[in-house]
């Protein structure tokens, strides 16, 4: 009976351990609106339009970590205990003051986030399309298209003028793909964010992303708009989406070409 006891407490524990999320795979929401998503190294704050980074100086888990920026020439720290971590709610009291505001404080000087997806987003399509036309050289000119919608439909279609081939892709998303990506796309409050409306030339190079979600249509032209954060784990899931799939030779830096900025 001992033995029982010794070994389903070992399963309890293995089960405890390993089912605690991690403060680096959930994007948060403050008080005000704010979000912040955390990587390894990185903290990211987007309050509408402005963003800002953060450095991640240590981050010891369920206990606490520590924020740092430097302004002209002076490094500034914060350390954030961490009071409560759950997979819904992330509450946090700042040793000191917290200069960098990462969220309105309550009575009890503390600072409570929630799991950006407890908010009422609801995806319903994802549209990304880019044309890279050399004028130079004709025969360098890329068009790449994602479409990924809330059904897991999916299709990728890329044409390269250089092999006078195309490929298009329709299976769906894997699950991790399909989870990336929602994740991604709650780490931004894109609502927050004016649609980019203007006309485009289509024989010039340009990139296009449409997001469909609630009774919202959101367009923005190039990436130049969005935070650094959430631009490049975007741009860097559909390269990597795009390139799991495209069977033609690409050439030499288009992850380049994908990543271009207006």
């Amino acid at each position: 009976m001992k033995h029982f006891f010794f070994f389903s407490s070992l399963l309890l524990f293995h089960f405890l351990v390993y089912s605690q999320p991690k403060i680096d795979k959930i994007s948060w929401i403050g008080e005000n609106g704010e979000y912040l998503s955390i990587t390894k190294k990185k903290a990211f704050m987007q309050k509408k339009e402005a963003c800002r980074e953060l450095s991640v100086v240590k981050y010891v888990k369920n206990r606490y970590f520590v924020l740092s920026q430097t302004h002209l020439g002076e490094e500034f720290q914060v350390k954030y205990n961490i009071e409560r971590f759950t997979i819904d709610t992330l509450i946090l009291t700042p040793e000191g003051e917290d200069i960098f505001t990462l969220s309105a404080s309550n009575e009890k000087k503390q600072i409570v986030f929630v799991n950006s997806r407890m908010t009422n987003y609801q995806f319903v399509e994802f549209y990304f399309e880019s044309l890279f036309n050399n004028f130079d050289n004709p025969r360098d000119k890329l068009k790449f298209i994602l479409y990924v919608d809330s059904s897991k439909r999916s299709r990728v279609v890329v044409y390269n003028e250089s092999y006078k081939e195309g490929c298009v892709y329709t299976a769906p998303p894997s699950k991790v793909e399909y989870k990336n990506l929602l994740k991604i796309l709650s780490s931004c409050d894109i609502s927050s964010i004016p649609n980019d409306d203007k006309e485009i030339d289509k024989e010039t190079s340009y990139q296009i992303l449409e997001v469909s979600y609630n009774d919202k249509i959101k367009r923005f032209i190039g990436n130049t708009s969005l935070p650094i954060h959430f631009a490049d784990s975007l741009i860097e899931l559909i390269s990597d989406y795009i390139e799991l799939r495209v069977n033609i030779n690409m050439p030499f830096g288009w992850r380049a070409i994908i990543r271009q900025r207006r």
